[in-house]
């Protein structure tokens, strides 16, 4: 792996853009916020909300990486992603409470978050099961410690359903095709490639395992009951 004293600009990767970094953390500010408010909660909890998921999964990532976390050091980050968070909390609430759009929506914004993590380690030559973990992280750190601020048990720790699955199938596939199809086409194609397909993946196993009521795996002996 590289050393991290000579790690390029975050801002200037060789794939991700910084452009569709920030987008996607923004975007699930907004989507952390609308959850949030769906749950009554008041305004700057809300916005905190907001903010834990859209940047909470990237800074940990960053850290792991050993790297100054993308959304502290530049500055238009957080006001970016406070304007995310109020825009979700303020029209989108209503909608993410909705149960089948709401889904689709929820894998969508997952999906975006696991292709930044992955690909941001990838560009830093970390292995490809490090980079399969940190897309992971990415996308579930931020929502985790927003569950806990709001009182609610961690959607990606329940039982029912493939949250966690969804997670780990979308970036499996997300590094898979960006890591091995960039021999074949250039790496940036096969990035929005791979980055269409994760989300698409994470969006449909989301959807379809609430949907069909798909239970994760449970220890042996362990009822569903007692989750």
């Amino acid at each position: 792996m590289n050393d991290p004293a000579n790690f390029a600009p975050v801002e200037n990767l060789e794939t991700l853009p910084g452009w569709f970094q920030l987008l996607a953390m923004v975007v699930n500010a907004g989507f952390g916020a609308a959850i949030a408010r769906s749950r009554n909660v008041p305004v700057f909890g809300t916005i905190l909300a907001g903010l834990l998921v859209g940047f909470g999964g990237g800074i940990f990532r960053d850290m792991m990486l050993g790297l100054e976390p993308v959304a502290i050091s530049i500055w238009y980050y957080l006001p970016a992603g406070i304007l995310g968070a109020a825009i979700g909390a303020l029209f989108f609430s209503k909608i993410v409470a909705m149960d089948t759009l709401g889904l689709v929506i929820n894998g969508a914004v997952l999906g975006l978050l696991v292709t930044i993590g992955a690909q941001k380690a990838l560009d830093y030559d970390a292995p490809y099961v490090s980079a399969i973990f940190l897309g992971v992280i990415t996308a579930s750190f931020g929502g985790l410690l927003a569950d806990a601020m709001t009182g609610h048990r961690a959607t990606v720790a329940k039982q029912a359903h493939w949250v966690g699955m969804a997670l780990v199938f979308g970036t499996t596939i997300f590094v898979v095709i960006s890591a091995g199809f960039k021999e074949l086409m250039s790496p940036t194609i096969a990035f929005w490639i791979a980055t269409v397909v994760a989300v698409i993946v994470t969006s449909f196993l989301r959807t379809r395992s609430q949907k069909h009521n798909w239970n994760s795996v449970r220890w042996p002996g362990e009822s569903l009951d007692a989750a």
